[in-house]
Protein backbone atom coordinates (compact mmCIF):
# COMPACT_ATOMS: atom_id res chain seq x y z
CA UNK A 1 0.00 0.00 0.00
CA UNK A 2 2.70 2.46 0.89
CA UNK A 3 4.95 1.76 -2.12
CA UNK A 4 2.43 2.91 -4.75
CA UNK A 5 1.55 5.94 -2.64
CA UNK A 6 5.22 6.89 -2.15
CA UNK A 7 5.94 6.32 -5.84
CA UNK A 8 3.00 8.53 -6.83
CA UNK A 9 4.05 11.20 -4.36
CA UNK A 10 7.64 11.08 -5.60
CA UNK A 11 6.51 11.35 -9.23
CA UNK A 12 4.28 14.31 -8.40
CA UNK A 13 7.16 16.03 -6.60
CA UNK A 14 9.55 15.50 -9.53
CA UNK A 15 6.99 16.87 -11.98
CA UNK A 16 6.35 19.88 -9.77
CA UNK A 17 10.06 20.62 -9.54
CA UNK A 18 10.49 20.18 -13.29
CA UNK A 19 7.70 22.67 -13.91
CA UNK A 20 9.46 25.26 -11.74
CA UNK A 21 12.84 24.82 -13.39
CA UNK A 22 14.13 27.51 -15.71
CA UNK A 23 13.99 26.94 -19.42
CA UNK A 24 17.28 26.52 -21.28
CA UNK A 25 16.78 29.97 -22.81
CA UNK A 26 16.39 31.49 -19.35
CA UNK A 27 19.54 29.75 -18.19
CA UNK A 28 21.48 31.04 -21.21
CA UNK A 29 20.20 34.58 -20.65
CA UNK A 30 21.10 34.39 -16.96
CA UNK A 31 24.58 33.13 -17.82
CA UNK A 32 25.03 35.96 -20.34
CA UNK A 33 24.02 38.53 -17.76
CA UNK A 34 26.36 37.06 -15.16
CA UNK A 35 29.24 36.98 -17.63
CA UNK A 36 28.50 40.55 -18.69
CA UNK A 37 28.51 41.72 -15.08
CA UNK A 38 31.75 39.87 -14.39
CA UNK A 39 33.44 41.43 -17.43
CA UNK A 40 32.16 44.86 -16.43
CA UNK A 41 33.50 44.43 -12.89
CA UNK A 42 36.82 43.24 -14.25
CA UNK A 43 36.98 46.27 -16.55
CA UNK A 44 36.19 48.63 -13.67
CA UNK A 45 38.89 47.03 -11.52
CA UNK A 46 41.44 47.28 -14.34
CA UNK A 47 40.54 50.92 -14.93
CA UNK A 48 40.89 51.78 -11.24
CA UNK A 49 44.21 49.94 -11.08
CA UNK A 50 45.45 51.84 -14.13
CA UNK A 51 44.38 55.15 -12.61
CA UNK A 52 46.14 54.32 -9.34
CA UNK A 53 49.34 53.37 -11.18
CA UNK A 54 49.19 56.58 -13.21
CA UNK A 55 48.67 58.66 -10.06
CA UNK A 56 51.57 56.99 -8.24
CA UNK A 57 53.81 57.48 -11.29
CA UNK A 58 52.98 61.18 -11.37
CA UNK A 59 53.67 61.46 -7.64
CA UNK A 60 57.02 59.68 -7.90
CA UNK A 61 58.13 61.66 -10.95
CA UNK A 62 56.77 64.94 -9.64
CA UNK A 63 54.66 65.47 -12.74
CA UNK A 64 51.30 65.85 -11.03
CA UNK A 65 48.83 67.38 -13.52
CA UNK A 66 47.54 70.91 -13.05
CA UNK A 67 43.93 71.70 -12.19
CA UNK A 68 43.20 72.59 -15.81
CA UNK A 69 44.63 69.28 -16.99
CA UNK A 70 42.55 67.44 -14.39
CA UNK A 71 39.36 69.22 -15.55
CA UNK A 72 40.16 68.47 -19.19
CA UNK A 73 40.85 64.82 -18.36
CA UNK A 74 37.58 64.54 -16.40
CA UNK A 75 35.66 66.07 -19.30
CA UNK A 76 37.26 63.63 -21.72
CA UNK A 77 36.43 60.69 -19.47
CA UNK A 78 32.82 61.86 -19.12
CA UNK A 79 32.55 62.22 -22.89
CA UNK A 80 33.97 58.73 -23.40
CA UNK A 81 31.60 57.27 -20.81
CA UNK A 82 28.59 58.89 -22.48
CA UNK A 83 29.70 57.62 -25.89
CA UNK A 84 30.25 54.11 -24.50
CA UNK A 85 26.83 54.13 -22.81
CA UNK A 86 25.24 55.20 -26.09
CA UNK A 87 27.04 52.42 -27.95
CA UNK A 88 25.95 49.85 -25.36
CA UNK A 89 22.35 51.05 -25.54
CA UNK A 90 22.43 50.84 -29.34
CA UNK A 91 23.88 47.33 -29.16
CA UNK A 92 21.19 46.29 -26.68
CA UNK A 93 18.47 47.61 -28.93
CA UNK A 94 20.03 45.91 -31.97
CA UNK A 95 20.22 42.66 -30.00
CA UNK A 96 24.03 42.35 -29.96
Amino acid sequence: MQKPFVTTLLLASVLALAACEKTPEDKVQSAKESASEAVESLGDAAKKTGEAIEQKTHQVLGTEPTTGEKIEDAANKASDAIKDAGDEAKDAVDGN
